[in-house]
């Protein structure tokens, strides 16, 4: 039995959806403290976006377009969206995402 083309589209399809639903499990935010990412090209820093956004600052990133922020309400990601970020990921990912100590 050989599979068709058609059938290896199908296959590759599903194993796509299933992996962004593994990657989204993984990156979206679970608690109240977030990796804020901006368009580094837009010039609207990450600091700004999360006091437009109500919430306060936990850590800088490495470069001005991320940073860690903190907000104990429920829609502070969505409120960080529409003041500009580009992404809204679990705090989890920020490790190599924050200032290096010398």
């Amino acid at each position: 039995m050989s599979i068709t083309r058609k059938g290896w589209m199908v296959i590759a399809a599903n194993a796509a959806l299933a992996a962004g639903v593994v990657l989204a499990a993984y990156v979206l935010p679970k608690g109240s403290y977030v990796v804020v990412v901006t368009a580094p090209w837009q010039g609207s820093h990450a600091v700004n976006v999360i006091s437009k956004a109500g919430g306060s600052l936990v850590s800088s990133g490495r470069y001005d377009w991320i940073a860690v922020a903190h907000s104990d309400e429920q829609d502070f990601p969505v409120r960080l969206m529409k003041n500009g970020a580009v992404a809204v990921l679990d705090h989890t990912l920020a490790y190599g995402c924050l200032k290096r100590n010398s």
